[in-house]
């Protein structure tokens, strides 16, 4: 079991370094240099911004084809499914998908070459996660509970839930 909110930061973390050796190597192949328009490349990206950002808010509702939070209630309790916690911090243990990198690297190179502003498509994802990660946070701290992916193994895409750790004071004892 994964925490999902690890995933999908772990998936950023992968794709906006395959993102950036994508451009490095465009950069070293073809030299380094300013956008043609750069006006024109800032209106792009704030609108892919400003884009993201509603669609973010929008999976952030109750709306039934577009909210995740409906997934998030309709997650089983880790008791239920039988299922143990993992103990480690999967975060800064293992921060980096391989197959994933690969994937996006994959992708990256030959669009790099062609056109730079074609991974844009790309950053799309790494920031729908990003938002993603953050109305998944959101709802773990306001609901108490924490989110967990892969409650069978041969279905990740499925939720669990368990409840938040006391949080501790700087000694170690639990609050007051």
């Amino acid at each position: 079991m994964d925490r999902l909110l690890h995933h999908e930061l772990r998936a950023v973390l992968s794709v906006c370094a395959a993102l950036a050796l994508a451009l490095a190597v465009r950069g070293l192949h073809r030299g380094f240099s300013a956008p043609d328009r750069p006006g024109a490349l800032a209106l792009c990206l704030g609108g892919l911004l400003a884009f993201l950002v509603g669609w973010t808010l929008l999976k952030a509702t109750g709306l039934k084809w577009f909210s995740h939070v409906r997934d998030f209630e309709k997650a089983v309790p880790v008791e239920d499914t039988g299922g143990a916690l993992p103990t480690g911090r999967f975060l800064r243990d293992r921060p980096f998908s391989l197959r994933l990198f690969g994937l996006y690297l994959a992708l990256a190179l030959p669009l790099a070459h062609w056109e730079p502003v074609a991974l844009g498509v790309l950053l799309w994802s790494a920031l729908d996660w990003t938002g993603q990660a953050a109305v998944t946070a959101h709802w773990e701290r306001r609901n108490g509970l924490l989110l967990w992916r892969g409650r069978a193994g041969d279905r990740p895409w499925e939720l669990s839930v368990s409840p938040r750790p006391a949080t501790r004071t700087a000694s170690g004892a639990p609050p007051a």
